[in-house]
């Protein structure tokens, strides 16, 4: 099992990326981490990065859980099923957001991947290959479960299954069609055992 991280694990909003944004100069509706590489002045990048890096770790502070994030990534521990985390965010706000979860931490995950463990983030679907290998599986044994279409993208580009989390909002038009969806993570474990059921037959 492959997760993102904010608006997955965590409730959505913590990030404010419209504010993000306008600190770093990025134009709207571009991603903001490809805006902040692209920066032909080396200065200027290092600078943008630890803006972005201050607002996430600002962020992580306010954030929550998700509801049923906890109790799902144990049940399917359960299962037999490690979890794994692929962020595009920085690892020291990870950590943080993780700390405000009441009993999962860092070590209840078998990979954590952030944006300093991979040179192309998602929707690039190295992150997926990264964190398989630390998972010790292939790409195509992982269920990669994700609130964007980076997330989706990155998991069917890498040959993964993947589950679309759509937090009770209606999925709006996506450039890549997840294999399930789901409004929460309540509903992850019985999709698993409904797709480990079909893989047993």
């Amino acid at each position: 099992m492959l997760f993102d991280f904010d608006g997955t694990l965590t409730r959505p909003g913590s990030l404010d990326f419209a504010a993000i944004r306008r600190a770093v100069g990025c134009p709207a509706g571009r991603p903001i981490l490809e805006f902040i590489e692209s920066l032909d002045d080396g200065e200027a990048r290092q600078q943008a990065f630890r803006v972005l890096d201050g607002m996430e770790l600002e962020a992580a502070r306010r954030s929550e859980p998700n509801e049923a994030a906890e109790e799902t990534v144990r049940a399917l521990a359960s299962r037999g099923l490690p979890a794994g985390i692929l962020s595009r965010n920085s690892r020291s706000s990870v950590r943080e957001a993780l700390e405000r979860f009441p009993t999962l931490r860092e070590r209840d995950f078998a990979a954590i991947v952030c944006r300093e463990d991979v040179q192309r983030q998602k929707p690039h679907p190295d992150g997926v290959h990264a964190a398989a290998a630390r998972l010790g599986c292939a790409a195509a044994d992982l269920v990669v479960v994700g609130d964007y279409v980076f997330d989706i993208d990155a998991g069917r580009r890498a040959g993964s299954h993947t589950v679309l989390l759509a937090n009770g909002t209606p999925p709006r038009d996506l450039s890549v069609t997840p294999d399930a969806v789901i409004d929460r993570l309540s509903e992850l474990p019985a999709l698993i055992d409904a797709l480990l059921d079909q893989r047993l037959r």
